[in-house]
């Protein structure tokens, strides 16, 4: 493995699929993995990790196309089970059990991941997990978002607009304001990233696991919503709060999808008491 130094924090390289993987690995205790959300890395954790490293051992990837990782390599196709690939070989650095922890299209993958760990798995939890092709294969009415958002993603990624396609995406998830008055910095990173964005896209309309099949997850799990999120996020939690066997559904008040970054506080109480609870 090739080390490299993320400000002050020593990343680690795997390889997966032919993709160079960077994670974050720190701490001592049992092994917390933790998944991030579309268009950010590792560091959307920052705040968690800080606190986590005293008393766990974490290990954060940065999945394909984000932070240190590489892309995904223009001629292939692609799906979600590369990243869940990917989540899967950080996850065989640490020790078992393991203890997951995502948010949106982290939350997503830990899902994905948590069907092939099976009993390896001590906990779960997930804030909002965008597992679109539920609402798909559910015919439920909030797909008609999901589908919206993705036309105005993908057509200015297919005429080379990502700055326009970016402007899409985070306006829907942070709300066209918050975009509007974000860092130009901040703007321009995202853009760079939303070629991969609008890969992940595919997922919500080739996905195949079905509601039924995330039943077969019988680690205890903790749901986290916003109770300002968005329709097509609210119909998924929901929906796998009725489904999942092991399941609490709680409520974060005044937050929208991006929790992880506008209300870190009580958001990682919630994730810190779910893991100390089955610790």
């Amino acid at each position: 493995m090739i080390g490299a130094e993320d400000e002050g924090r020593r990343v680690n390289i795997l390889e997966s699929g032919g993709v160079e993987i960077a994670y974050l690995d720190e701490g001592e205790g049992p092994t917390v993995l933790l998944g991030h959300c579309s268009a950010a890395s590792h560091k959307e954790w920052a705040p968690l990790i800080e606190i986590l490293v005293e008393d766990w051992r974490v290990l954060a990837p940065d999945f394909i196309g984000y932070g240190q990782s590489g892309p995904w390599p223009a001629d292939k196709p692609f799906s979600i089970d590369a990243d869940v690939e990917a989540l899967l070989a950080v996850a065989d650095q640490g020790d078992a059990p393991l203890h997951l922890v995502g948010h949106s299209y982290g939350a997503a993958l830990a899902l994905e991941a948590a069907r092939t760990l099976k009993d390896k798995v001590k906990s779960l939890t997930l804030i909002e997990p965008v597992s679109f092709h539920l609402l798909r294969l559910e015919d439920l009415p909030e797909w008609r978002d999901v589908e919206k958002l993705g036309v105005a993603v993908l057509d200015p990624v297919a005429k080379g607009d990502d700055k326009k396609a970016a402007g899409a995406f985070m306006s829907y998830w942070l709300g066209r304001w918050r975009w509007w008055i974000a860092p130009d910095r901040f703007k321009s990173t995202i853009a760079a990233t939303i070629p991969k964005v609008a890969l992940e896209f595919s997922i919500a309309l080739d996905a195949k696991s079905t509601a039924m099949d995330y039943a077969e997850i019988k680690a205890p799990t903790l749901l986290i919503m916003g109770s300002k999120t968005p329709p097509p996020t609210r119909a998924v939690t929901e929906l796998l709060s009725k489904t999942l066997p092991n399941v609490e559904l709680k409520l974060l008040k005044g937050a929208g999808h991006m929790s992880p970054f506008t209300h870190p506080g009580k958001l990682n109480e919630m994730i810190l008491d779910h893991l100390n609870a089955h610790r």
